[in-house]
């Protein structure tokens, strides 16, 4: 006797209404997304149409979902951060850098999705690790059929190198030094007051992504940020940067694609 094997049914993560949608929040409203808007973009009805209506350019919803999920991970792990800046106990350290550590990867993940998208609705033709923004051959292909948007990619490329250089620099050198840079009192003389003043400090981490732990145990004299302000500016810049692929799909392409594909 055959079992009739279980179906998985794909449901869309935005759910169209007949009454259409007024605000991120409808739109976004079982994502992290939301929690990160900043109003609502003119182009989000567009958007909706296009990706979840009747036309071809509903086979490119499962791109832009995964654009939304790796940018939610990233917010989520970004108040984790938040949340575990206020600890004291001598965990803060390895739960911080953990956080911060998943943060990087997920950025550059949610980067790496979007070049995705760019290059499958674009029709690019760009093959593996080449699907990326700091790679010339994806660049170079997408500046054939959307110039301006390459431009506008190109006002970005500082952050996003960046997003590159500490990702890369995780995996393949000795990783980041995360944790207090106290200037302890000199009238604190009691060991234990003293442990307990650097557990109350925030962390820091090296402004320079090549600036790895190594360097700092040599003895080597850096510039540090602290971690709660890097993550809250790579957030907005990743909101800003999402924006800007999603704005450019809707001038891209009309509601109603005649093509067939």
């Amino acid at each position: 006797m055959n079992e009739e094997k279980p179906k998985i049914i794909r449901s869309a993560m935005i759910v169209a209404t007949k009454d259409g949608l007024d605000s991120i929040p409808e739109m976004f409203g079982n994502t992290y997304l939301s929690k990160f808007s900043k109003g609502d973009p003119d182009y989000w009805s567009k958007l909706h149409g296009m990706l979840y209506g009747g036309g071809r350019l509903r086979k490119f919803a499962s791109c832009f979902e995964d654009i939304v999920e790796k940018f939610s991970f990233a917010g989520i792990a970004r108040d984790q951060i938040s949340e575990h800046e206020t600890r004291k106990d001598y965990q803060k350290i390895y739960i911080v850098k953990y956080h911060l550590y998943s943060y990087i990867f997920l950025i550059k993940s949610f980067l790496d999705a979007c070049a995705v998208f760019i290059n499958e609705t674009y029709g690019l033709n760009v093959k593996g690790s080449n699907i990326a923004f700091d790679k010339k051959k994806f660049i170079s292909a997408l500046d054939v059929v959307n110039p301006a948007l390459t431009k506008q990619l190109a006002e970005r490329s500082e952050w996003t190198n960046l997003v590159v250089q500490y990702r890369t620099n995780l995996i393949h050198k000795h990783g980041l030094y995360v944790g207090p840079i106290p200037t302890v009192p000199n009238s604190m003389t009691d060991p234990q007051e003293v442990d307990r003043y650097i557990l109350e400090q925030p962390h820091y981490m090296p402004n320079d992504p090549d600036f790895v732990i190594d360097k700092i145990y040599d003895g080597q004299e850096g510039e540090f940020v602290m971690v709660t302000v890097l993550v809250d500016e790579w957030i907005d810049e990743a909101y800003r940067f999402l924006n800007l692929v999603l704005s450019s799909f809707t001038t891209s392409f009309e509601l109603d694609d005649p093509n067939e594909s």
